[in-house]
């Protein structure tokens, strides 16, 4: 039988990984959503701004 101090180890290094496991995995959605937010195309937002070639018709 495993000693109790090493199940314990065990079961605390697993929270630990799980714990940074979740902050990296948020800190990557925060980033890539704030991305996909702030990126679109600033030319169409000007009043004045020509239409594409392909919208064009």
């Amino acid at each position: 039988m495993v000693s109790p101090w090493i199940t314990t180890a065990v079961i605390l290094f697993g929270i630990v990984v799980a714990i940074v496991g979740v902050f990296a995995y948020l800190r990557m959605y925060k980033s890539s959503a704030w991305s996909a937010a702030t990126t679109r195309p600033q030319d169409m937002d000007a009043p004045g701004a020509e239409p594409a070639e392909s919208d064009k018709k």
